[in-house]
């Protein structure tokens, strides 16, 4: 009889561990996934933060193509520093920007990619770094960087305007 209650006994608290190790994984699985969903949302506050940032770069361009005369294609300086000094990968002359002529920064070929090396010129980044999709529209009058949770930045090339939506 003793060792029937023995065995009852083990019985249980094996029963207890079980019931213990399911709890823990249900709270593992749950903050896992609130984690992972929070993930787009922290993309798009760095989509936010950029789009602050783009908007005082592209003042500071347009005060240095007005200090310099207008020019038709301008080298990106930042405090005497340019990135291309910066970046080991890049050449000097893809430093070189063209301008509108209201004074704009202007992609070097009329299509993604050049909407995505404009972004680098003028943040310092690739957008492939912040697993942004680059599109310009087929006007070809506006890039647009748009991140995960389809929210989205876009440069209008002609008046230097600076759009940020969002899903929110």
């Amino acid at each position: 009889m003793q060792s029937q209650q023995q065995a009852d006994g083990e019985l249980v608290q094996m029963f207890g561990k079980v019931i213990a190790i399911v709890l823990l994984l249900t709270l593992l699985s749950i903050l896992g996934f609130r984690y992972f969903g929070s993930v787009d949302k922290i993309s798009a506050q760095g989509l936010r933060v950029d789009h602050t940032k783009m908007l005082n770069v592209l003042a500071m361009v347009k005060a240095q193509w007005l200090a310099k005369g207008r020019p038709s294609e301008m080298r990106l300086e930042w405090d005497g520093l340019d990135f291309a000094t910066q970046e080991k990968h890049v050449s000097v002359d893809q430093n070189l920007v063209k301008m509108s002529s209201g004074g704009w920064p202007l992609p070097d070929t009329a299509d993604s990619v050049g909407c995505k090396q404009l972004w680098r010129q003028l943040l310092g980044r690739e957008p492939v770094e912040q697993q942004l999709v680059t599109q310009l529209s087929s006007e070809g009058d506006v890039c647009s960087f748009v991140a995960k949770n389809a929210d989205r930045l876009s440069y209008q090339l002609t008046t230097g305007r600076v759009i940020f939506l969002t899903n929110e």
